[in-house]
């Protein structure tokens, strides 16, 4: 039955989730005109691909025999290339055969492409069919998304690594536990803000073998590929980074990626680290609950990670997936839920600017980030769900959870 099909269907027993879902395709579908209206006034950024300029920049100097990452005039590394030595692979041979502008533009059309695809297969994984039109309204939500479309003017990774996760969630539900394993990693070692992600490997040890012979591999290849000392030296880039994630901005000070889940937050590293061992300990715990568990992991990555932007929710598309085929399998499933935090993240980085602008002063600034609400739906139901599967979110229980799952 195909997507559109099955929804109708749905109208008599969820009229709710019907209504939303279809105010969510609405909103996906006409947000490229809506985003164009606003590069018109001035207030969307244009397809400037700064990002792929710095990577662009790196392997220059890597083709000329010089070091990956330059600091700046006070002493930081920002607006340069911030990633693990082995991610310039993804970028160089396109930069080093063409000139820039045809390089990211080949780059945006394939990582979106893949997007694309890695949605596809997931959602036939999860038992869906798609008639050919589907499939091709379903580019055009894609590309809709908005922080896969930010991610596409800045010339940024995001969409590729939410292609890879996306993967890893289908493999997995494939039974292709050991490519999911290592799809995971190396998003992971890409990019090590995505390592919340990896938390459905700790429920299958198949996965977690697959996890540690690809991330292995890929490092391997780093180290032949790029030498010790690079790798030295972006060990002092990783302390910068984190370095930065404790000294946020206030979100009033309005721009497009901004995302600060934990602005001025007290005591926010001892939550996030809390927050982190509950996860370990609940999906040491869970039994039978891998769309679930895989869905709490990817959510988390843009409320957990120490540095992060609005374009790190691209991770949390297939986590709404995951979650809303789940709900729906349940008797008394909410489906809805994960379709409205998916629009909240949607209207996130607007809705900042426009809560920024009208809210009082007296309000707490975290609070005005749309982003964070949409965050905790999807992180909050997947984490009742891996609770009811058997988890004890508590991080007390991780060590016992351990135990356990090596008996």
């Amino acid at each position: 039955m195909s997507l559109l099909r099955r929804l109708r269907t749905l109208r008599g027993e969820r009229p709710g989730f019907v209504a939303v879902a279809c105010l969510a395709l609405a909103a996906l579908a006409t947000y490229p005109a809506v985003d164009w209206y606003l590069r018109a006034l001035d207030i969307a950024p244009r397809f400037g691909f700064w990002d792929f300029g710095a990577y662009a920049a790196a392997t220059d100097r890597w083709a000329a025999g010089g070091s990956l990452y330059v600091r700046n005039d006070d002493g930081g590394y920002h607006g340069s290339y911030l990633y693990p030595p082995v991610a310039l692979l993804a970028f160089a041979p396109l930069l080093l055969t063409l000139p820039f502008r045809p390089a990211v533009l080949l780059w945006t059309a394939v990582t979106v492409g893949l997007m694309w695809i890695a949605l596809q297969r997931l959602a036939t994984a999860l038992g869906a069919d798609f008639h050919p039109l589907e499939r091709l309204g379903a580019l055009a939500l894609v590309v809709g998304f908005h922080p896969v479309l930010l991610s596409a003017k800045l010339g940024q990774t995001a969409a590729a690594l939410g292609a890879i996760l996306t993967f890893a969630a289908s493999a997995s539900l494939r039974g292709r536990d050991y490519l999911s394993g290592a799809l995971t990693a190396c998003c992971g070692v890409i990019k090590l803000p995505y390592a919340p992600a990896g938390a459905h490997l700790l429920g299958d040890r198949r996965r977690f073998a697959g996890a540690v012979a690809g991330g292995g591999a890929l490092l391997l290849v780093s180290f032949l590929a790029f030498g010790v000392d690079a790798h030295r030296t972006f060990l002092g880039v990783l302390a910068w980074g984190i370095g930065e994630g404790t000294a946020a901005r206030s979100p009033r000070i309005w721009l497009p990626p901004y995302y600060r889940p934990f602005y001025d937050v007290p005591y926010s590293l001892a939550i996030r680290v809390a927050a982190s061992l509950t996860v370990v300990g609940g999906v040491l715990r869970a039994d039978g609950a891998t769309r679930e568990v895989t869905a709490l992991g990817f959510a988390a990555v843009p409320l957990l990670a120490p540095l992060t932007y609005a374009y790190y929710f691209v991770a949390a598309v297939p986590a709404a997936v995951l979650l809303v085929a789940a709900e729906l399998d349940r008797p008394d499933g909410r489906p809805t839920l994960p379709v409205v935090g998916l629009l909240l993240i949607q209207v996130h980085s607007y809705g900042l600017r426009w809560a920024g602008m009208t809210a009082p002063e007296w309000l707490p600034a975290v609070l005005l980030q749309p982003g964070l609400y949409g965050n905790l739906l999807l992180v909050g139901l997947a984490a009742a769900r891996v609770a009811a599967a058997g988890g004890s979110l508590s991080p007390r229980t991780v060590a016992a959870a351990v135990g356990r799952r090596d008996d």
